[in-house]
């Protein structure tokens, strides 16, 4: 009963927990529509900045303040995360929105330039929005495909919120000459006097209050609208390698943990670390309850593959065919670097196993612990207690275990440590001895109609 009722409990203490934080998303109402609700867009661009601000967007137009102000001190980020921003600024958002700039630099940039207003404090800057791509030697521009869809969106943005276009633009290619701010082969970063002298930003202002006050909102009330905890939480849960890390422990604690009778810490941090992945991903991410079903799928899959169909084959390659299908479409363009640390931290985990399991308890459920030392029956043809097992050529057994493709056998009273000559073999097949090279005892499964079998 004991046994039965942990993993219940831990069931129920997850499920709270992962309630918590999903719950945790939905902070109460904070002035509404008595107030400008100021929301930081600080640090990287990640998704997880993406769902926040689409969060704090489809709060506004549920509760209707004054308006949304975005703060930026970013330098870029995910290109993703970016566009998902600001289609969100420009298509969803059913408040009017505005923007101060302290830095705003590549996607950042864009953003800024999606409000209606934008605002320059003293010292800041915006641009310098040349996509680039990690690669092993460093950070390379993109393609020019990819550099052109993005010069597209920048002059787009510029153009429906009646900027200058041809400036934005040459935020993105160091080709565009503007006169006297950038040559033909300099990116465009202006400061925030040039911001306003080339219509890129409306006004410069001391501070945020005073971008307000100049926008006719001195008097209202100012609501920061930051992220909570639990967006804080997922947003380190869902970078790259702490996503990687988790996935890693979860699939792995499970896998070990079916090795082992009972439930034990093994599959405690499995779960944990898979619901805390599919917490984060929930708050932080575009994932959705079928990407966690296909995480949950491609475990079960490569559990079956190791405990019920022999080899690797069907069931394996559909489990890892699941889990990175799942990991595409909840992490998109950082899909990559998340399988990729997951490869490599995969890796280091196989190898701390192969390591840690043969010396450790675990290993005690699936490791035989007795050296066999039973001396061959009276019919064997070889001295009792022979290190060589030549007396075994001939002879015929019964599989012990499944031949993978070492194994156990029993040769009458004997049991005898065999391998087959490469085929898999399963537990209760009857074998016949091919060859005996001193204690290595070459086997093959007989067929039905071989004969009986040599023993009781």
């Amino acid at each position: 009963m004991r046994t039965a009722s942990r993993p219940v409990r831990l069931a129920v203490a997850l499920a709270t927990l992962f309630a918590l934080m999903v719950g945790g998303g939905v902070v109460r109402a904070q002035g509404g529509g008595n107030s400008v609700w100021l929301v930081p867009i600080e640090g990287e661009i990640t998704p997880a900045t993406a769902q926040f601000v689409k969060a704090r967007i489809a709060r506004a137009n549920r509760e209707q303040p004054l308006a949304l102000l975005f703060y930026l001190d970013t330098p870029g980020g995910r290109i993703t995360a970016m566009q998902s921003i600001v289609d969100a600024v420009l298509n969803d958002a059913q408040v009017p929105t505005l923007a101060v700039a302290q830095n705003a630099f590549s996607a950042g940039a864009l953003i800024a330039m999606s409000a209606e207003k934008l605002a320059m404090l003293p010292g800041s800057s915006i641009g310098a929005a040349l996509p680039i791509i990690a690669t092993p030697t460093g950070a390379k521009p993109v393609a020019e495909k990819y550099n052109s869809a993005m010069r597209g969106s920048f002059r787009s943005v510029a153009e429906a919120r009646g900027r200058n276009a041809l400036v934005a633009e040459g935020m993105v290619d160091p080709s565009v000459s503007i006169p006297g701010i950038a040559t033909d082969k300099e990116l465009v970063t202006l400061t925030a006097q040039e911001a306003v002298a080339n219509n890129i930003a409306n006004i410069q202002a001391t501070s945020v209050r005073d971008a307000l006050q100049q926008w006719g909102y001195g008097g209202a009330a100012i609501t920061r609208m930051g992220p909570n905890l639990s967006e804080r939480l997922a947003g380190v849960l869902t970078t790259p390698i702490a996503a990687a890390a988790l996935l890693v422990i979860g699939v792995g604690g499970l896998l070990i943990e079916i090795f082992t009778p009972g439930f034990g810490i093994f599959g405690g941090l499995g779960l944990v670390a898979l619901v805390l992945l599919a917490t984060g991903a929930f708050v932080a991410t575009p994932a959705g309850p079928l990407d966690i079903i296909l995480i949950v799928a491609g475990v079960l899959l490569l559990a079956a593959e190791v405990l019920v169909i022999p080899g690797f084959g069907v069931a394996g390659v559909l489990g890892i065919a699941a889990i990175v299908f799942a990991i595409v479409r909840i992490f998109q363009g950082s899909a990559a670097t998340v399988l990729g640390y997951s490869a490599l931290f995969g890796g280091v985990l196989v190898a701390a196993l192969l390591w840690v399991l043969p010396h450790s308890r675990i290993a005690a459920a699936f490791r035989l612990t007795a050296r066999i030392t039973n001396p061959p029956s009276p019919s064997s043809v070889g001295p009792p207690g022979s290190a060589d097992r030549a007396y075994l050529a001939g002879r015929q057994g019964i599989a012990m275990s499944d031949l993978r493709p070492a194994g156990v056998a029993r040769f009458d009273t004997e049991r005898v440590d065999v391998v087959s000559e490469g085929d898999y073999i399963p537990v209760g097949s009857r074998l016949t001895v091919l060859h005996v090279e001193g204690m290595r005892v070459t086997v093959r499964a007989v067929e039905p109609d071989s004969g009986d079998v040599q023993e009781a």
